[in-house]
């Protein structure tokens, strides 16, 4: 019996362990939401919000999360719009940070991290409430 599709295939993966390991991790994430949070109901709360009543800067992100696969762009960012305007900045930053541009990709970790406290300080003021994640309609 041959096994030389199976001697290939993991030659495959120790070429290229990050891309299996992402592939991995994005279906165990897929998995999560698509058939752990329906069947059970169990999400993962935020502490910070069980105890301050206050909202941080990810509530909401796995609901958004959960619009973005359903392709229900308007109610993602209703839950969070902080992804919307931080995915941009991931990706320079990876660039940057894989092409070695320490200033750059330094600069927009810092544009990041700014814009994450102050999205999570105005989503708890009342003239921002419209940021706080709620269900579109309600």
């Amino acid at each position: 019996m041959s096994t030389s599709w199976l001697n290939s295939a993991f030659s495959a993966v120790a070429r290229s362990p990050r891309w299996i390991q992402g592939s991995l991790a994005a279906a165990g994430g897929l998995a999560y939401l698509k058939v752990w949070l329906p069947a059970t109901g169990l999400g993962i709360p935020c502490v910070f919000h069980e105890a301050t009543g206050l909202y941080c800067p990810g509530c909401g992100m796995t609901r958004a999360a959960l619009s973005l696969l359903e392709g229900d762009l308007p109610q993602a960012f209703r839950y969070n719009a902080l992804a919307f305007g931080l995915l941009p900045l991931v990706l320079v930053y990876l660039i940057a940070n894989r092409r070695g541009m320490r200033r750059t990709s330094r600069t927009v970790m810092g544009a990041m991290v700014t814009a994450a406290l102050a999205f999570g300080v105005m989503r708890n003021l009342p003239a921002w409430e419209w940021l706080s994640p709620t269900a579109i309609g309600s």
